[in-house]
């Protein structure tokens, strides 16, 4: 509990920092007491916090990839060319993982897209084996250096219609870990396939975004979410990775009992396609587990509600494997002002085959979050979650500063 309370004081803030305030003095007809003293001067430090980070060139505090920590560096965002915008950051985390990246990005009202180049380096990543029935025990670490260069963008057709596309080529160069033991002195490389030496692939992805908002009035009824997306990826060495991937995710709110309560239901499910004598490296396979995954620039799942977390009763990257399905259920209320509460429920698994997957043998885990709110958007939230046999994990994610 006590690291709860100190993920939850850091969430506050940090949030409060990012959050647009200004300086506001006691009404003059109420008596000027300590309290109200001390609530001015930390007011004004937030305020002066904001103006730090609001600058065009600014410090970045953030995550780089699970298991890396937190860390700090700076950030430039070019002032504002009306839809235009440029920004470029670099990150050095407690634990030595780095992040260099520049987005150029164009959001128009119908057009959205971005230019994008990234550098990462991740020196002690978890590798549990492939499956949902892996050993806790059997962890290892592996290193990952993944540069890419990419475009992505989006075309409304309608307001609930939305096409969008991603051309990319990615360098990833996986290695053994920097912490004991290493993936490559446990698993080979047909329980880890591209376990030894770089590789060099182009990911070329179409996708379909439908959005159906909720009817006006307060209904039962509060929109559906869902998403189509389908990607190949050219293995452009030896040609022994070619894979093709299907995703579908869903999401469904629904209101709650009391007012602003809500429930939101969701899920995701996907498949690899291999042709004969090719297979899925493990570095580049979807995971379940935790709150972040590895993904590529603005390369953000539907989600939940207000969340990429898949099962947090479990550690990041807990589970990988060719094929995933994941079923969700969270009910959000209000506690007070800016802080929501959530309980949640997460069921999913992995397998190597597509036919394996069904509702059997699901892990599943429960919980609860607190959240710090800014608007409709989720500044910081705390997740705490319990897996079945793994124990409790604690969580902490801020905007848009966690992966």
């Amino acid at each position: 509990m006590l690291k709860l309370a100190h993920s939850v004081r850091l969430a506050t803030i940090l949030a409060l920092a990012a959050a647009p305030v200004g300086a506001q003095e006691p009404p003059a007809d109420l008596p000027v007491t300590p309290n109200t003293k001390l609530f001015a001067k930390i007011e004004r430090a937030v305020i002066r916090i904001h103006s730090i980070f609001g600058r065009p060139l600014h410090p970045v505090i953030g995550t780089v990839a699970p298991g890396g920590g937190w860390g700090a560096g700076l950030g430039y965002t070019a002032p504002g060319r009306g839809p235009w915008e440029f920004n470029a950051k670099g990150l050095w985390t407690l634990k030595n993982y780095q992040l260099a990246e520049a987005v150029l990005g164009y959001h128009g009202r119908r057009a959205e897209f971005e230019g994008y180049g990234r550098y990462r380096d991740m020196n002690r990543l978890d590798y549990f084996g492939p499956g949902t029935a892996s050993n806790l025990f059997n962890r290892t670490t592996f290193s990952l250096k993944d540069p890419v260069v990419g475009a992505h963008g989006k075309y409304r057709v309608a307001s609930w219609l939305a096409l969008g596309a991603r051309v990319e080529e990615m360098w990833p160069r996986p290695g053994p870990g920097k912490r004991l033991p290493s993936i490559t002195g446990r698993f080979t490389p047909a329980e880890a396939p591209g376990l030894f030496g770089a590789s060099r692939f182009g990911r070329y992805q179409g996708s379909v975004d439908v959005h159906l908002p909720a009817a006006s009035g307060d209904g039962f009824y509060q929109g559906t979410k869902s998403r189509l997306t389908y990607a190949i990826y050219d293995h452009q060495d030896a040609e022994l990775y070619d894979f093709r991937r299907l995703d579908l995710e869903a999401q469904q709110t629904l209101a709650g009992f009391g007012a602003h309560h809500r429930l939101t239901l969701s899920g995701w499910a996907s498949t690899s396609m291999t042709d004969a004598g090719q297979v899925v490296p493990y570095y580049l396979q979807h995971t379940l587990g935790g709150i972040t995954a590895l993904r590529s620039v603005s390369d953000d799942r539907l989600g939940s509600d207000g969340t990429q977390g898949t099962l947090r009763g479990y550690r990041d990257l807990r589970f990988r494997d060719r094929n995933l399905l994941l079923l969700q259920a969270e009910y959000r209320v209000p506690i007070w002002g800016p802080i929501d509460a959530t309980l949640f429920a997460d069921a999913g698994q992995v397998t190597a085959a597509r036919s394996d997957l069904d509702l059997n043998d699901l892990r599943r885990d429960l919980g609860f979050s607190l959240s710090v709110m800014k608007g409709w958007a989720t500044a910081a939230r705390v997740d705490v979650g319990f897996g079945s046999g793994e124990g409790t994990r604690v969580f902490l994610s801020l905007g848009g500063l966690t992966p």
